[in-house]
Parts: structure tokens; sequence; C-alpha cells
């Protein structure tokens, strides 16, 4: 089922992942060619599966949002990993593969028998990537967790929020869907490139917690040199005034608006049609912005409160002031047509009518990737055995009804 002329059209991924953050690191590999094989199991569905955005009352596993929409182009094998016989044929599909892949804890796959080293004995130039919280070794190798942890201990949540109130975190799994896929792609690439000149497989061993360290910014570099832990800053920026969301016409209506530059300030003057208020000594510079941020921010807002946020938008752009409507979901899928009509995807599904799915973000020039279906669960268990194993149908048959393939 790889699709020849694509670019990963000859790797395939023994993908053990669940959840977000390891399937989403294998989306770009099977939207981009590469047979990407789902190894899950129904005496344990993958929870993202089963949580999240879903059409109202239909209880299947096959059509939770977030899942459908992180598994395109995938294949769906179910297999009992705790009978021989399951083990068994994992161990199979890692002899034919390039790749495998997990984000489970840190021991989980040796208690399988699937750690690299012995993954090496199953095929020598094989591929792994693991991506626990903490890493395969260490102190807290054993620690689980999830977005809302990782965010907690990697620092994300002590700079998320306003000064004066409690950490907030991030909206989203923040971590899931950000720097730990696209980290473990890369890497993922990299270790094909090396394997390709060399003959020899690698282990990548991404720690969440480390990879989202990564997204803090300049916030190590302001301890280790300064001393000084960062403040939650809200909407506001250190380098920018006026920066922060501004209140417009109609329910819960907000525009952004961030200004670095004294010629972006002269511009903002002329937008906003030249406010008496804002010629005030004390805007005069960006410090002295800085110090009256409370009343600068008041006076935009007074001014924006009575008008739309697109209107504000365009406006301030079309003087050079970067604004941008604070857009919901519905915004972006009724609003932006060039939008919709190149990321968003009406996916047919066999158990609902459609689905919208996410198309893929990377651009190459001559290539087009696929986005086809995520998996219904266990679905292409046949034709991976079967074509790909060369079990017979009858064994096939046996391994159902002893429950091996659930």
């Amino acid at each position: 089922m790889n699709s020849p002329r694509l670019p990963l059209s000859n790797i395939r991924i023994a993908d053990f992942g669940w959840m977000i953050a390891g399937p989403l690191a294998t989306r770009v590999f099977a939207n981009f060619g590469a047979e990407v094989i789902r190894i899950e199991s129904g005496s344990r569905i993958d929870e993202i599966r089963v949580v999240g955005a879903r059409p109202e009352g239909i209880e299947s596993p096959n059509v939770a949002g977030v899942f459908n929409d992180i598994n395109t182009s995938k294949l769906s094998v179910t297999l009992d990993l705790n009978t021989d016989e399951g083990l068994s044929l994992a161990k199979n599909v890692i002899e034919i593969s390039d790749v495998v892949t997990n984000n489970f804890r840190g021991d989980r796959m040796g208690k399988w028998g699937l750690d690299y080293d012995n993954l090496k004995k199953i095929k020598p130039d094989i591929i792994a990537l693991s991506m626990p919280m903490m890493g395969s070794d260490g102190p807290h190798q054993d620690y689980g967790g999830n977005g809302i942890n990782i965010i907690a201990g990697a620092g994300i949540s002590s700079i998320t929020g306003y000064p004066d109130k409690a950490p907030v975190g991030t909206g989203s799994l923040y971590p899931d869907f950000s720097g730990n896929p696209n980290h473990a792609s890369i890497a993922l690439l990299a270790a094909i490139r090396y394997r390709n000149r060399t003959g020899k497989g690698q282990f990548i061993d991404l720690a969440q917690y480390e990879s989202t360290v990564s997204l803090l910014g300049t916030s190590i570099l302001e301890y280790t040199a300064n001393g000084k832990l960062p403040d939650r800053p809200g909407n506001r920026s250190q380098n920018m005034a006026p920066h922060n969301v501004y209140r417009c016409k109609g329910m819960d209506r907000w525009c952004a608006i961030a200004v670095s530059t004294e010629e972006e300030w002269q511009n903002l003057k002329k937008g906003l049609g030249e406010l008496e208020w804002m010629n005030q000594p004390k805007f005069a510079t960006f410090n002295q912005r800085k110090a009256n941020e409370e009343e600068l921010d008041e006076g935009i807002s007074n001014w924006t409160s009575d008008k739309d946020a697109y209107e504000v938008m365009n406006l301030l752009q079309s003087h050079g002031v970067p604004a941008g409507v604070v857009q919901d979901t519905e915004d972006l899928l009724k609003r932006d047509k060039s939008f919709t009509d190149t990321h968003v995807i009406d996916m047919p599904h066999p158990e609902i009518d459609s689905m919208k799915v996410h198309g893929e973000t990377i651009s190459m020039s001559g290539v087009t990737p696929k986005v086809d279906r995520a998996p219904l669960l266990g679905e292409h268990t046949e034709y991976i055995l079967g074509d790909l194993l060369g079990v017979a149908e009858s064994k096939i048959d046996d391994l159902y009804v002893s429950g091996v393939l659930k």
C-alpha cells in the first residue's frame, strides 16, 4: 500500500505509538508515502480513539476527531502482545520494517522484549524511536504523564498566564502537537539518512520533557545570565508596546496588535486617526509607553471596542501595523476560503458521512502528498498478516478465534 511516487515510499514503520505525540510524528511519513503500520490492541484501545470530540451518540472507536486527524494514511493491525503468538507476529512486522516507534514509558517496550538491544536481534539495521516522558534511562525514567504534566514540568506553565494569577498552561496539549512530534520526525529522517549511508541503525531516545524545555525561548538564558525568573507576562512583551489583544464589537471578539518599532508606532497613530492622547509625552518613546502600558492599552481598547475586529485588522495592516483577529474555529473554517481549500479535507468515512481533518502542512514543489482516511481499528489485519507476512488465511481465522487478533 505504499505510494511509489512519493519521497518516503520505500520506508515502512512499525508504529506502537498511541495518544498524540508518537502517532503525530509518523503522520507526515504516512502522508509522504511511507507504509505506517499501527500495531494496536482491541483489549486496550488507544485512548485517543475514545476521548475528545466525536459525532454525538456514536461510541465507535473509529470516529474520534483527534485520532482521525493525526493518523491519516496509516494502516492498523490488532495484536494481543500479551500472548506469545501476538508478540511473535509483532516481531515479524518489525523484521520487514525500517523503523519502530513508540511513546510509552521508558520501560514498556523492554517488558515485551522489544527494547533496542532485542530489536537489533530481529533486524540489525533497525531504527528505533522511543518518546517516553522523561527518557529511557535516568532517575525519572519510570515517570508517566501527558501533555499538561509535560507543560508543567518543562516550565511552560510558569511563564503562561497573568503575573497576579495562577499558571494557566496552554489550552491544548501543546507539546503533543508542536515540538515533540516535529523533533521526532526530524530525528527519524536523520537516522534514515545515516542508515542509508552506513548501513547502521540508530536508537533515538527523545524525552518529551527535554524536547519541551527547548520551547522556553530565552527563559533559561534570563535565569542563568541574570538570575531572574521570568514573570508570567499575560499578553504583553518586554520588547513591544503596545502588545496585547483588544476587545472589539460583538461577543468575545478581539484583535491582537503588536508594535515593535518607532515606525510602527507612528503608523499606529495614523491608523487610529491621530488621536490627541497618543501624542502625550508619556507615550513619546518605547520606554515611556512601557511605563504607562495600562493607560496605553485602555486608550487603544476604547478605540477598538465599537469596531469590527476584521475592520480593525485590515485598517491597521494597511498602515503597516502588525494586527490579527483572534480567530475561533468557526472563523478558520468559514471565513478564510483559501485556508479551508488548501488545508481542510472533508474525508469520507465508512461509519459517518464524513470527517474534516487537516491536510498536510508541508508543501513541496512537484510533490502532492496523499492524505487518506485514518484506519478503522484492525482494518488492515488480513493485508498485513496475509500479504506482507504470508500467514495462511486459515491460520488468520484461527488467530481471530483464539483472541490473538484483538
